[in-house]
C-alpha cells in the first residue's frame, strides 16, 4: 500500500470511530447516543458491484454537539465498481457548542479496471447562539493501479434561523431529489474524466441549488457553504 493509501485508512478509521451526542430521530421519541452516519460500499470478488445509501434526520437535545457524516468506498478487486452516499439532516435548536464534520473517501488498491466514488451531503440548521465549527472534506486515493477511477464530492450547508423546526417533507423529498442526481453525477464523471475545473464549477453551482433549497424552506441565513470535490 502506498503512503497516501495508509493515510486515507486512518482518516477513515479515525472518523468512523468519532462523535457522540444525545439526540432524538424524527417520528418516534427514542433516544439514542450516536450522531455518526456512515455509508460504506465495500466490493469484493464475491459482490463485485456495491452500493450503500444511508439517510439520518435528527433534532439533536444537547448541549455540546459532535456529529459525522461519512461517506467512504474501497475497492480492490479487478473490475469491481463501488459507490456510497449519505445524507445528513441536523437540527439544533442550540444554544450550544457544536462541530460538524462531513467526508467523502474513496480509493482503489491494486485492481484493473475498478471504480471507487463516494458522495456524503451535510445539511445543519441552527439556533441563535450555537457556536458552529464545520469542517468539510473530500479525498480520492488510487494504488498501484493504472486503470482505475476514483471520484468524491462532499456538500456541507450550515444556515441558522430564529425558531429551529425540521424541514417539510416536501423539502427534504427535494433534497433527496437532489443528492440522487449528484451520485449519478459523480459517477458519470468517474466514468467520463472531466477537467478539474469544469468539475469544481459544476460542484459550486449544485451547493448553491442546495442552499438556496434550505434557505427559502426556513427563511433562514447561511453560516457556511463548502463543497470538496476531488478525483
Amino acid at each position: 500500500m502506498t503512503a497516501r493509501g495508509v493515510v486515507a485508512h486512518a482518516l477513515v478509521a479515525t472518523l468512523l470511530l468519532a462523535g457522540a451526542a444525545d439526540a432524538t430521530s424524527r417520528g418516534a421519541a427514542d433516544e439514542r447516543r450516536d450522531l455518526d452516519l456512515v455509508a460504506s460500499a465495500q466490493p469484493s470478488d464475491q459482490r463485485r458491484e456495491d452500493s450503500d445509501r444511508v439517510v439520518g434526520e435528527v433534532m439533536v437535545r444537547e448541549d455540546s454537539v459532535k456529529a459525522d457524516a461519512v461517506a467512504t468506498t474501497v475497492t480492490a478487486c479487478h473490475g469491481c465498481r463501488g459507490d456510497s452516499t449519505a445524507l445528513q439532516v441536523l437540527y439544533v435548536p442550540g444554544p450550544s457548542s457544536a462541530r460538524f464534520d462531513n467526508v467523502a473517501s474513496a480509493w482503489t488498491q491494486d485492481c484493473w479496471d475498478c471504480s471507487a466514488t463516494a458522495l456524503a451531503v451535510q445539511v445543519v440548521v441552527i439556533g441563535p447562539g450555537t457556536r458552529a465549527r464545520p469542517t468539510n472534506r473530500a479525498l480520492a486515493v488510487g494504488g498501484s493501479c493504472a486503470t482505475c477511477v476514483t471520484a468524491t464530492a462532499a456538500f456541507q450547508v450550515v444556515v441558522q434561523v430564529d425558531a429551529v423546526g425540521r424541514l417539510p417533507d416536501p423539502v427534504l423529498a427535494e433534497i433527496m431529489a437532489w443528492v440522487g442526481a449528484e451520485a449519478a453525477a459523480l459517477r458519470a464523471v468517474a466514468a467520463t474524466p472531466v477537467a478539474p475545473r469544469r468539475a469544481e464549477r459544476s460542484a459550486a453551482r449544485s451547493l448553491g441549488e442546495l442552499r438556496r433549497v434550505v434557505v427559502r424552506a426556513l427563511d433562514a441565513r447561511t453560516r457556511s457553504a463548502r463543497v470538496a470535490v476531488t478525483r
